[in-house]
């Protein structure tokens, strides 16, 4: 048998060898790898050790921008104290309710930190964590208008952001109004503003931040909803969802969570929250 084939064979097996060793060194562990792993990113982050959060910054008081264009904010306050605890760190981006979800999908975020209904259809793409408020359908108008209830906007031209959990409620309880969408919560306060709109139909909390920017607005009517409000995560986050909501859970029991509550809203929380968490509703009691 010629030399050059018997260098070949061992050649063969010499390759065999060492394809087998890498593929054990991978298999327990033994590359750089595996550092990337669960044990380095245990809340399987797109980024590991950062939150990559998207906002709506016109969501006052959930979340807005300030002076600086910096996102603050309930839900901000909220996500910042809930990541340090879980020693990560949160890199915002600003968009829309919309993108943000759609973001969430695609692997773009991994938390939409606002303040978003829980709705069914949201449910069926996106997980929520357990819920941080629970708000009212709200629908403002001008002072100079005379509507004051829900029947009275037939016929009438009503703005809603687009994506949020008011779309699906205005038919619903303002039968035969006319929906118009916007991108944004202050782009359909400007029109509301300029006379181009008869109401504006938003979140209970966010119409009283915006009744206390703008003196000619008022509400015109306003009712509980069916649903609490939330942040979103993707449906392949449970480990990260879980780590959310247990801290979540710690800030209600420490009083945290209700320092934060106070610092934003005016009224105290709705019977459907403090029967979620019954030690949020012995704080509330016990301040008077």
């Amino acid at each position: 048998m010629p030399s050059s084939r018997r260098i070949s064979r061992r050649s063969v097996l010499a390759v065999g060898s060492l394809t087998f060793s890498v593929l054990l060194l991978t298999a327990c562990g033994g590359t750089d790898s595996g550092k990337s792993g669960a044990a380095g990113n245990p809340y399987g982050l797109i980024e590991p050790g950062t939150i990559k959060a998207a906002t709506e910054t016109g969501q006052p008081p959930f979340a807005y921008a300030d002076a600086s264009g910096k996102p603050v904010g309930f839900i901000i306050d909220v996500t910042d104290e809930a990541a340090k605890r879980l020693g990560l760190k949160v890199d915002y981006s600003s968009t829309t309710v919309t993108s943000s979800l759609a973001g969430l999908t695609a692997n773009q975020y991994d938390l939409a930190a606002s303040g978003l209904g829980v709705t069914a259809q949201r449910q069926k793409s996106v997980a929520f964590t357990k819920p941080l408020f629970w708000s009212t359908f709200a629908v403002l108008t001008t002072k100079d208008s005379k509507f004051s209830t829900f029947s009275d906007f037939s016929g009438r031209t009503v703005g809603v952001v687009t994506g949020s959990s008011q779309v699906p409620v205005v038919p619903a309880r303002m039968p035969g109004a006319h929906s118009v969408a916007f991108p944004t919560a202050n782009t359909a306060v400007s029109q509301l503003l300029n006379g181009n709109l008869d109401g504006f139909a938003v979140g209970g909390p966010d119409a009283e931040q915006f009744m206390a920017e703008h003196a000619s607005l008022r509400l015109a009517a306003s009712a509980p909803v069916d649903h609490p409000t939330a942040m979103a995560v993707p449906k392949n986050h449970q480990a990260f969802l879980d780590a959310l909501d247990g801290q979540i859970a710690a800030m209600v029991q420490d009083g945290s969570y209700a320092r934060l509550y106070r610092k934003y809203f005016h009224t105290a929380p709705q019977p459907q929250l403090l029967a979620v968490w019954p030690a949020l509703a012995r704080q509330f009691k016990d301040a008077g």
